[in-house]
């Protein structure tokens, strides 16, 4: 079976990109600039109507994976109005403090809001997990605790720049979890870097490009934003499906 293709999307155009160039689901965030952060709820719900699995990144901020109490209070609504507005799944994370390991405890109170709302939701921790993997984390100590979290998929780069680079330790993770957790590749990748990854359960990437309207004027940031690009989607797709 070839890897599910999952992208990462910030707006409707870019979950309609998604959808009709053939991906099997999107993570749906905004800033991807700084790794992703959650979404608005409006924006849940106008990548749900297109009728492509609806992934919500629930990140509340950029920086570090250490979350205080009100912090992890706000992931737990963000998770009840995603699912609620009828998404597939979420995907989370969060660390104890000194990056040593998951926080088990924040984990579980994250899952069982998403599972509260419907016992089907998917549970995806994201790359938070390369912080523990460069640390020198052994594979056992990382698979082990997230599935006896229930969790459904982990995504990561094996903790490399990029993930052609980690394909080894992805290579590790994908033998020891079997699937359970599946492992997904994400960072860096292009359409050249498939073949390296055929072996996993999943390939994420952003698919982005940028593109430059009219000025934003000195108080609105860079004018040059990021849109899904087509080729890039279709790029990737082909090399999946005919690699």
């Amino acid at each position: 079976m070839r890897p599910r293709v999952e992208i990462a999307v910030q707006d409707l155009a870019g979950a309609q990109t998604a959808m009709e160039k053939g991906a099997d689901r999107i993570e749906l965030c905004t800033a991807l600039a700084l790794g992703g952060l959650t979404p608005s709820l409006a924006t849940i719900e106008q990548a749900v109507s297109v009728g492509i699995a609806v992934h919500v990144l629930i990140r509340p901020r950029a920086g570090d994976y250490v979350y205080s109490p009100a912090e992890t209070a706000l992931m737990v609504a963000d998770i009840r109005h995603a699912v609620r507005a009828g998404a597939a799944g979420v995907v989370i994370g969060a660390l104890t403090h000194g990056d040593q390991a998951l926080d088990a405890e924040a984990l579980q109170v994250l899952i069982a809001a998403a599972r509260e709302e419907n016992p089907a939701a998917e549970i995806t921790v994201h790359r938070c997990v390369d912080v523990l993997i460069e640390n020198g984390i052994h594979v056992r100590d990382l698979i082990d605790p997230l599935r006896a979290l229930g969790v459904d998929r982990i995504l990561t780069s094996g903790g490399a720049e990029i993930s052609r680079q980690g394909a080894g330790v992805l290579e590790q993770l994908r033998r020891y979890a079997s699937g359970k957790p599946q492992i997904q590749a994400g960072g860096g990748i292009a359409a050249k870097d498939v073949a390296a990854l055929r072996g996993l359960d999943g390939i994420h990437l952003s698919a982005r490009e940028q593109r430059r309207g009219g000025r934003s004027g000195p108080g609105g940031g860079p004018s040059q934003y990021d849109v899904t690009s087509p080729e890039l989607v279709s790029a990737v797709i082909a090399a999946v499906s005919h690699g």
